[in-house]
């Protein structure tokens, strides 16, 4: 093992990091994400500092495969576009770097933040960046280059012990983002991490906070539940940690009620995921499909389904719901596809072309009857003969 130093104020080196060389974790270069690598070395080749950082490393560590790999380098944005032209400046509360690679997959590339402030876009350094990082698991950076983990927090002896510690400090932690509630819950079913008794405790005084989140956001972190592969284990955590009833109050209220039923789509759901194959994974709509038929059988919603209530009973689920927002599409997929599961006849779906697929279809399939354009037709005048006086 190396270790990192820094000089302190009186010019001693005081040791920061841990770094674990490639013969001290088990992560192989294979393991990470080709494109990642490719942003990693050409970030480099320009002379940034840059790492693999974050969820990856850990559900490597833990001995899962990442879904997504996120990088952190010293470059500001407006450089990270200019060293990757094909990316897209994104966020107003943290500017990140969308970068567009072969098939459209997209890394995210974030830069060092500063802990000196509480605006969120202003930039610093690798040992500041590490400040604002929310639990140690998530503070590890991966150098592709030496193949080395760089560790400034203990995170991982943290996951070799499976326990879940916060560096924000708690009376700042979920007052900055309460949405950290979820997934500090989240990181611990899917990496079999301990919460301890401080960060469980703050996480019920606390709960409340979640009303202060846009349901964009929550909805995006009820789908990432979803396709998790441990929904079931998941929802009983948020509803022992009390977020539930502030995440999703009608399922709260009325938990008793649905549980049995509730989980055992919940697992059919799990199962779903794990089965589906990296190139095609679950999509939203089939896995809020599965969930759905629980809730709605539990719910006596079975027994209204007919041709004529297909709209309320849409209604009814973007009711019971809130404040996730499920689009229409999904609502209406997912109840069609329910509505032929129980041989219940539903009413013909609306067509409605989108931009994006009035691109792709023909102009005759789009219009019955095209308009022609009229074209004008001069009019001929009468030239004199040369004969004529």
């Amino acid at each position: 093992m190396r270790y990192k130093y820094v000089l302190n104020s009186y010019g001693k080196p005081v040791r920061t990091a841990e770094i674990y060389t490639k013969t001290e974790h088990p992560i192989q270069l294979e393991d990470i994400d080709p494109d990642a690598l490719f942003v990693c070395r050409k970030l480099r080749a320009a002379g940034y500092e840059t790492y693999v950082v974050g969820g990856a490393i850990r559900d490597l560590l833990i001995g899962k495969k990442p879904k997504d790999f996120d990088v952190v380098t010293s470059a500001h944005p407006r450089i990270i576009k200019k060293v990757l032209p094909r990316s897209r400046i994104i966020g107003k509360r943290f500017r990140l770097v969308h970068v567009v690679c072969p098939g459209n997959k997209i890394v995210e590339v974030a830069t060092f933040r500063s802990d000196k402030t509480e605006d969120a876009n202003v930039f610093g350094t690798l040992e500041e960046d590490v400040r604002r990082r929310d639990f140690s698991c998530n503070a590890l950076y991966y150098d592709p280059k030496e193949e080395t983990i760089i560790d400034h927090v203990d995170g991982v002896k943290d996951i070799k012990h499976r326990v879940l510690r916060n560096l924000i400090p708690l009376d700042r932690l979920f007052v900055e983002d309460p949405v950290r509630m979820i997934r500090a819950v989240k990181y611990a079913v899917l990496g079999d991490l301990k919460i301890g008794w401080g960060l469980g405790h703050k996480i019920r005084a606390q709960a409340q906070l979640l009303n202060t989140i846009s349901p964009s956001r929550l909805t995006e972190e009820f789908y990432k539940i979803l396709l998790s592969g441990k929904s079931s284990k998941l929802f009983d955590e948020l509803y022992r940690y009390e977020l539930v009833k502030y995440f999703l109050p009608n399922l709260h209220q009325n938990y008793g009620k649905i549980k049995e039923r509730f989980h055992a789509s919940l697992k059919v759901l799990d199962q779903a995921v794990l089965d589906a194959s990296p190139e095609q994974p679950l999509e939203r709509n089939d896995a809020f499909c599965l969930m759905l038929e629980g809730i709605l059988l539990a719910m006596g919603q079975k027994e209204l389904a007919t041709k004529e209530f297909f709209d309320l009973q849409i209604d009814w689920i973007k009711n019971f719901f809130r404040p996730i927002v499920p689009s229409n599409r999904e609502c209406d997929l997912s109840l069609r596809a329910l509505y032929k599961l129980w041989n219940v006849c539903a009413p013909k779906p609306r067509l409605i072309l989108t931009k994006a697929l009035q691109a792709t279809t023909p102009a005759s399939e789009t219009s019955k009857n095209p308009k022609k354009r009229k074209r004008r037709r001069r009019k001929k005048t009468s030239v004199p003969s040369p004969d004529s006086s």
